[in-house]
């Protein structure tokens, strides 16, 4: 995988500047970044940084901000190194060695926390995702854009994205490590109402990618079976399909696939065309919290200004 840095990011987590300090910084003083996607730390792993701590203390200093703004300079706020600062505590130390960066904007927080975890591979698959929408829409930013920033394919971006369309059950369910990514794309294939029972059989038949795919495949061919009758009780024959009485396809055109993912490309968020006759239809258009909603309102409808 490339992996390389943005505007400069690689040296605000490494490479020291004129004006930075090195300090040991008590760790009651220090607030977490805001920013920080990770939800869940591995507590084993945690474990083993603990024990590294006693024996030989923290090698590498965390880095941290000012701030965060109102603290009157008596708090710091962590840019990089929350695993440190969590072992730290667990191995009861009252101090960490700290580098002091100035000048990190809090646009580049979210940045520099994301881009950490995700070179260090330190996020499952939907924490990956709900940062790189964070980027999206706290910066405005294109996938192509966020992919740049943090050194990764636009494909791989645009992958982990499509992955909050899932329902928060279902994130739930990879994030615990029960469905892999590959699951989850393969069930971004099936109907909405028919997912979670999906799901149920991947965690107990231990199905395979290929066998979900499969089974997408074959419940999107197989046609409902017509229903019975009204009130009365009587079936309704079928008509049956001829020469010239042909079954009609729900895939959509071709064209209508095409523009649906240039839309999805250039709004960071899932879109869906509804194209009816002498192209009349819809454009729906998904967010998630308020903060997608303004991206897409700002990009969309920008206020004017004079």
């Amino acid at each position: 995988m490339e992996r390389r840095l943005g505007r400069g990011l690689g040296s605000l987590l490494s490479k020291p500047a004129p004006t930075d300090r090195q300090l040991e910084i008590e760790l009651d003083r220090i607030v977490a970044n805001p920013f920080q996607p990770r939800r869940t730390f591995d507590e084993e792993g945690l474990d083993e940084l603990r024990a590294s701590i006693e024996a030989h203390g923290v090698l590498q200093p965390i880095v941290v901000r000012v701030g965060p703004p109102g603290s009157d300079g008596d708090a710091y706020e962590l840019v990089s190194g929350e695993r440190r600062c969590r072992a730290s505590r667990l191995a009861g130390k009252t101090h960490i060695p700290a580098v002091v960066r100035t000048g990190i904007r809090d646009d580049e927080m979210l940045e520099l926390a994301l881009v950490e975890n995700v070179q260090r591979r330190d996020l499952d698959p939907i924490e990956r995702a709900r940062g790189f929408g964070q980027l999206l829409t706290a910066l405005s930013l294109t996938q192509e854009e966020v992919a740049k920033r943090v050194g990764l394919k636009r494909s791989t971006v645009a992958n982990h994205l499509r992955l909050l369309e899932l329902s928060e059950t279902i994130q739930d369910a990879v994030s615990q490590g029960l469905l892999t990514m590959g699951h989850a794309r393969a069930i971004l294939g099936a109907e909405e109402e028919k997912r979670d029972a999906l799901v149920e059989d991947i965690v107990r038949g231990d199905l395979s990618v290929r066998e979900v795919e499969r089974r997408v495949r074959d419940r999107q061919a197989t046609p409902e079976a017509p229903a019975a009758g009204g009130a009365s009780g009587e079936i309704t024959p079928q008509p049956r399909a001829t020469a010239t009485t042909a079954v009609p396809s729900e895939a959509p055109e071709p064209w209508v696939t095409e523009l649906e993912a240039r839309l999805r490309d250039s709004l960071g968020t899932k879109v869906r065309l509804q194209n009816g006759p002498n192209f009349r239809g819809q454009i729906l258009i998904d967010y998630y919290d308020q903060a997608s909603l303004d991206a897409l309102i700002t990009r969309l409808a920008p206020r004017r200004t004079v």
